[in-house]
């Protein structure tokens, strides 16, 4: 089929495509406002680590607060009370004898307390009288699991072991809340999953917490509330007590990926260093992580870590810590201190997701077009239809949207790197005078096309459960792997050429195929192929927010180094691989010089994958994926033009003859 008879499918392409990302542009730019409504962030201390600050310098609580707050803490984390706090703090005493547990409240508040808490979990109330006829109150609870409790004249009887009942939750401490709203900090509630939880008695729990003050609830512990099963009650009753929940990034709490689901994203994420990990980190990487957390990832709350106890000017060193992670956050204006809020949803409509779908489609059915061997009207109604397939899947739900958004992550950046092969298979050996020129300008055309899958991927994943991590993107490595692995295959075989009988390109790619196969290996190219090898699989095994493989001590340090002096830190892939591949690989192709640019296009599409993946990451703001990209694009641009300099001019001093076209 001749490329004339091939226009008018083109021209459909080119015109889904364009409706296709008009849509998706659309969607994006809801999610946009989305962000720009939702930029503060709470910066939490906790109260007992406050507190030991405070008696370790010997500044009273309340001045530690002040302290603390003028540099930009907003809130602070108290602790509920559990059955072995009020031992261990002398509020109570204990006495256990195999499956019986009594406890003995030492003051009327506490015990008024302790029974209201253990009311709103669960236990029913009824009235004995003792031998002695004192009267008595038995109870026990709903659920035969959790074991049955009596209580009389500030005893509380459980029959269970001590161990079972030493981590139940009695409420909050009123004297740590009462110093907290004293100080005018927010307070945010943490408390532990129990047993039996309902809709209505966390619902109590909850609204007791509310009434004392506090709005934000962290879950305790290895569960989130609701676990077992409870999800959805322990959802609603957080909406109906009007409390929000905070999430722990990375806290791998059991069910909090179902909670997160039952509230249809309404909670806030919540970025903590464990205590034991504070130990392993310097300050400066405790700083760079909370920092990173809330202006790369919609945190929307901090949990800081106090950085020491020790020494007299203890107060004055965890003071100069905190105003370090807020003027981190503050640097570009892009988020503040204050009060969260969950992320609005954005309200993207279906018919948006549908036309971002079709514009996914028409990415592959491009890229179909412009690498198989295929000829004939039935290949080109194949790839007209894909697009309405696509645009289907995405209109089906969430699902369908990650199925389609991968297919455009994979199609884009492949398209953006087809010139680079064209020109590397160019038959035309005809030297360009302005190499340099030639390759910016190629890598900024192919970084456009890059940006159509940009476009089309944010648009299909504009919602709020993206931007909150409880979907994500799906097949981050197959989207990294995959156009690597086919543009180094075209590299091989070469692109058919538009009118090409089909017999003839499948003739041609294969015998290119045996060649590259049949050449002897010499000692350096295999290195460098190993090089090239080990390059590419740590770039794929890097990828993801829990890659498999760890960053080193050296690359740590450059990256502190590069968030210093620039705006925002570019992706390593970009601005040190992929994009002076790029330049180096078109340029020295344009010098004829093609034989070297080959393997260098190999790295060169890990340049323009990286892209498209930073923007794959839809829990970061689009924003800074923006800036990162661009600094990437220029920073990488500038050391391709130097080094493309610097291998010129070796050329030129050698007078090596130009190497015969790999064509």
């Amino acid at each position: 089929m001749t490329s004339e008879s091939r226009a008018p499918w083109r021209v459909s392409l080119v015109v889904m495509l364009a409706v296709g990302v008009a849509a998706a542009l659309f969607a994006a730019s809801l999610r946009y406002r989305v962000e720009q409504r939702n930029r503060r962030v709470a910066v939490v201390v906790d109260f007992a680590e406050a507190a030991r600050l405070a008696t370790a310098s010997g500044v009273p609580i309340a001045d530690t607060l002040f302290h603390l707050k003028r540099v930009g803490v907003t809130g602070v984390a108290v602790t509920e009370d559990t059955v072995q706090d009020l031992v261990d703090t002398g509020r109570a005493d204990v006495s256990a004898s195999g499956a019986m547990t009594v406890l003995q409240l030492r003051d009327a508040a506490t015990f008024e307390r302790v029974s209201a808490n253990l009311r709103m979990r669960g236990m029913t109330v009824a009235h004995e009288t003792t031998p002695s006829d004192i009267p008595t109150v038995l109870l026990w609870a709903a659920a035969p699991r959790s074991g049955s409790a009596e209580q009389a004249a500030g005893y509380v009887r459980f029959l269970a072991s001590y161990p079972a009942v030493r981590t139940v939750g009695v409420g909050l401490p009123p004297d740590a809340v009462a110093t907290v709203r004293s100080a005018g900090l927010t307070c945010v509630a943490r408390i532990s999953n129990f047993a039996g939880a309902t809709r209505m008695t966390v619902t109590q729990v909850l609204s007791a917490i509310r009434a004392s003050g506090a709005d934000t609830v962290i879950c305790t512990g290895t569960e989130v509330l609701g676990h077992y099963g409870a999800a959805k009650e322990a959802a609603e009753a957080l909406e109906s007590a009007g409390v929000l929940w905070g999430q722990v990034e990375f806290g791998k709490q059991k069910g909090d990926d179902r909670l997160a689901r039952a509230l249809d994203s309404r909670y806030v994420r919540v970025h903590s260093i464990s205590e034991g990990e504070m130990g392993t980190l310097s300050e400066d990487d405790a700083v760079d992580r909370f920092v990173r957390a809330a202006r790369e990832r919609n945190i929307r709350m901090i949990y800081v870590r106090l950085v020491t106890f020790a020494g007299s000017d203890s107060v004055e060193r965890n003071v100069r810590y905190i105003g370090r992670i807020v003027k981190g956050m503050e640097r570009g204006g892009l988020i503040r201190p204050g009060d969260p809020k969950p992320f609005e949803a954005t309200g993207a409509p279906v018919w948006a997701f549908g036309l971002a779908g079709m514009a996914a489609g028409s990415l592959a059915a491009w890229l179909a077009l412009s690498v198989l061997p295929c000829a004939g009207r039935r290949w080109l109604w194949w790839a007209l239809l894909a697009p309405l397939v696509c645009a289907a899947a995405a209109c089906a739900g969430e699902s369908g949207r990650r199925v389609v958004a991968l297919l455009a992550a994979i199609a884009a950046p492949t398209l953006a790197c087809l010139p680079l092969v064209r020109m590397i298979h160019s038959e035309d050996a005809t030297e360009r005078r302005q190499p340099l020129l030639h390759a910016v300008r190629s890598l900024i055309e192919a970084t456009l096309v890059t940006s159509l899958g940009i476009a089309t991927v944010v648009g299909l994943l504009a919602s709020r459960p993206f931007m909150l991590r409880t979907t994500q993107f799906l097949g981050i490595k197959a989207a990294h792997a995959l156009p690597i692995a086919i543009i180094a295959i075209l590299l091989v075989t070469g692109l058919p050429d538009p009118g090409e009988a089909l017999d003839k390109v499948r003739a041609r790619m294969a015998s290119r195929a045996q060649a590259f196969l049949g050449q002897p290996v010499l000692v350096w190219a295999m290195a460098l192929g190993l090089i090239i090898l080990v390059a590419l699989m740590l770039a794929v095994a890097r990828t993801g927010n829990e890659p498999g493989v760890g960053v080193s001590g050296m690359e740590l340090r450059a990256r502190a180094l590069l968030d210093a002096a620039l705006p925002i830190r570019p992706r390593t892939k970009e601005f040190l691989l992929g994009h002076p591949a790029w330049i180096l690989a078109i340029g020295l192709a344009a010098m004829g010089r093609r034989r070297w640019a080959a393997p260098l296009a190999v790295i060169a599409a890990i340049g323009q994958v990286s892209v498209l993946n930073t923007f794959c990451h839809i829990h970061t703001p689009l924003v800074l994926s923006a800036m990162r990209v661009a600094v990437g694009l220029a920073l990488g641009a500038a050391l391709g033009a130097m080094a493309l300099a610097i291998v010129a001019r070796l050329a030129r001093g050698r007078a090596e003859p130009s190497p015969s076209s790999t064509g």
